[in-house]
């Protein structure tokens, strides 16, 4: 796959930022730039063509139109679109539009490398569209360390963008199946925060962000949700006892089991267990 590599340096600088709002539909100008643009999609839809290949935007989504490159709306915006942008400086030591195998682009995690995909698809990450509002503000404002607080925010959307290129790819995301599987292998057991960074093969601050990134939730919100879960599927077949299904799910206490069940699902494990349970119940939703 094809990246674009910027440094991690204190000559990266923010050029001009802004937002736009179109009320009615317009195309992207056509242009090459001496420098790079980072557009993210706040709402509506965009259709951008760069170098002959043809990009769907829709909220959510980031693309980085490379200094250099050809690019231009090849359709119209929808009615209300609203992008924010960002335009920032051209290194000498910037490698653009470079093969990268996924194993590759994970070794520069560490290093002073961002690997950038043209496209980032964030979803409904609020993350990275605070950091556009975040330099938007300084750049507009008048803080006497602007420039330092810019390069500063822009190396942060940088990092953002090459950590969700990173795990985007299928080798890239093998530390979670790792994890998941040992989850299900032993369902009898609580890991615990480094237990499970282990697995990941991280160290524990690491992996804590990287994994509520991943799902939304702190390892341990989610570690119970998927525990709580597999109790009301099982309590529901009407197979086992609450103290059965407790125990082979970890919880040595049954009195907490039940508190923390019945906090969940609004109704005890026993109610679950005796048949179908009333429409008012918080039945688990998870993936």
């Amino acid at each position: 796959m094809n990246y674009d590599l910027f440094t991690l340096s204190s000559a990266r600088k923010v050029l001009l930022c802004g937002t736009n709002i179109y009320p009615i539909p317009e195309y992207h100008v056509e242009r090459v730039m001496s420098d790079h643009d980072l557009m993210y999609i706040c709402e509506g839809t965009w259709q951008v063509a760069q170098d002959d290949i043809i990009y769907d935007l829709k909220a959510g989504d980031v693309i980085l139109l490379r200094a250099g490159s050809h690019h231009w709306g090849t359709g119209l915006c929808s009615i209300g679109s609203k992008n924010m942008f960002l335009h920032f400086n051209h290194l000498p030591d910037d490698q653009l539009n470079t093969h990268l195998t996924a194993a590759e682009c994970q070794s520069n995690a560490s290093g002073n490398l961002f690997c950038v995909q043209t496209l980032t698809r964030c979803g409904m990450d609020s993350t990275m569209d605070q950091l556009f509002r975040s330099v938007i503000h300084v750049f507009w404002g008048h803080q006497d360390d602007k420039e330092r607080r810019l390069t500063l925010l822009l190396h942060e959307i940088l990092n953002e963008l090459a950590f969700v290129a990173r795990n985007s790819q299928p080798e890239a995301a093998a530390w979670i199946t790792r994890l998941l599987n040992a989850m299900r292998e032993q369902q009898d057991h609580f890991f615990s925060l480094s237990e499970a960074a282990g697995i990941a093969g991280m160290n524990d601050r690491t992996f804590s962000s990287r994994f509520r990134k991943m799902t939304g939730k702190s390892f341990h919100q989610y570690q119970m949700e998927a525990k709580l879960k597999t109790a009301y599927d099982a309590l529901r077949t009407g197979r086992y006892t609450v103290r059965e299904v407790g125990q082979r799910l970890g919880f040595t206490d049954p009195c907490y089991f039940s508190r923390v069940f019945s906090r969940s699902f609004g109704v005890s494990p026993s109610e679950i267990r005796k048949g179908e349970p009333s429409d008012n119940v918080n039945r688990p939703q998870m993936k």
